[in-house]
Formats: structure tokens, sequence, C-alpha cells
């Protein structure tokens, strides 16, 4: 029995050779829908970059049908579609700066252990002050539920950290 190549991207089988494998890795339409495969992957900055460092289809911009279509290798962009390719790649920007932690941000104002629990616990109330170094408040407030008490082995997920534990935390190293 012949062993038998198959295309993820052509849905096509043939029989495997070295030559034949060459061939259909090489035409044209392996080629395309390789292309359009890939294309669904690329963010907008690597879209805009590969549309305005091409040149434009002359027939497409004469206004004549270019019988390439999408697979020309020459731009059939717009000066709207490029603007509109610029607006995705701002956005993309801003969603990617807005997620960084606030270190990567810059900001100077270092978030704290004590002023996260206390904006939690105590609903951001000026007038309590809750430490983490005071155990009686802190199994108060991190202690599992009844049905989970009485549980032997607990994965460390469900194990209530300590004022300990989360004070040798390194956040930084975090990801």
């Amino acid at each position: 029995m012949v062993k038998r190549y198959y295309c993820d991207y052509c849905d096509r089988s043939f029989p495997y050779s070295v030559e034949a494998r060459k061939k259909h890795i090489n035409g044209y339409q392996h080629q395309k829908l390789w292309t359009l495969h890939y294309n669904q992957f690329k963010t907008a900055r690597e879209k805009l970059q590969e549309e305005l460092g091409k040149e434009k289809c002359r027939r497409f911009y004469s206004g004549q049908e270019c019988s390439f279509g999408n697979a020309c290798i020459y731009s059939h962009s717009t000066v709207g579609d490029l603007n509109i390719l610029k607006e995705e790649v701002y956005r993309e920007n801003e969603a990617k700066r807005c997620s960084k932690l606030q270190s990567e941000r810059g900001d100077s104002s270092e978030p704290s252990l004590e002023k996260w629990i206390f904006k939690k616990l105590e609903g951001g109330e000026a007038d309590t002050k809750f430490s983490i170094h005071d155990e009686t408040e802190w199994e108060s407030h991190f202690k599992n539920p009844q049905g989970m008490q009485s549980v032997a082995s607990l994965p460390p997920s469900l194990i209530p950290p300590t004022p300990d534990s989360l004070l040798e935390c390194n956040f930084q190293d975090w990801g």
C-alpha cells in the first residue's frame, strides 16, 4: 500500500513522493490557500506594513478587473482601506497599553497588598484599618466554608493564604 500525503490547507491527498509533495507545495492553489489561512492570524500592524510595502496594481487602479483578485501580489487597497487599517492599529496599540500591568506602564504608585485587602474587604472606608499581621482578623476574612474545612487534602488553590505566604511573594516575577 502506498503512503498518502494529506494537505490540510487544500483538503486533498495524493500519493506521497518527494517530487509530488514539492510540486503540490509550490502550486498556485496551495500557495493561495496557505496565504488565506495565515492572513487571518495577522495583526492589523502586520497587514498595514504589508500593504504599504506593495506596489499598486495597475489593472485595478486603471478601472479594469484584476484577474488575480485577492491573490494578486500588488496592492488593491484604497485610501479608505488604509485609513481603516490605521485605526485598527491604533486600537490594537491602545488595547495593549491598557492591558499592561501598572508596573509595566511606568506608573509611579506601586500597589500594596494592604491597600488591596483594605479596598476589597472594607469597601474603601477610611475609618477602618486592616492589618495583614493580625491573625484573628485574617482568619475571620480568609477561611474556607464549613463543608471545605473537613476535607483532608485540599488542592493548593483552595487553601487559604497566610499573611506570611503573601508577603513572601515576589509579584514582579509572575507571568
